[in-house]
């Protein structure tokens, strides 16, 4: 008898907490599903904060590289209008009247 008082006494201390378990539950379940997705998220941005390094990167790359393009098109401009001039000289002198 004395172990049913006692385990009787363990019960009623433990009844409210018995009535508010299932809520906990399904907080908890749902806390667990927002946590998965949270987490989901953080691996996301990660993945998405290397992708902006990697094209940040990239882009830097590509304008050195139009920059060494723009450079080499200037360069050959000047060079084809010195042999335009050069050429045209040339045709002049070949095509002026002969001195006696």
């Amino acid at each position: 008898e004395a172990v049913v008082s006692t385990q009787s006494t363990g019960v009623r201390k433990i009844e409210p907490v018995l009535t508010t378990l299932p809520d906990m539950v399904n907080k908890l379940t749902t806390l667990r599903a927002i946590h998965e997705h949270a987490a989901q998220f953080s691996t996301n941005l990660s993945a998405l904060e290397s992708t902006q390094g990697s094209v940040t990167k990239n882009l830097a790359n590509q304008a050195a590289l139009l920059k060494k393009v723009e450079d080499h098109i200037a360069a050959n401009l000047k060079q084809i209008n010195d042999n335009c001039a050069n050429v045209s000289s040339r045709i002049d002198k070949l095509t002026a009247p002969k001195k006696k």
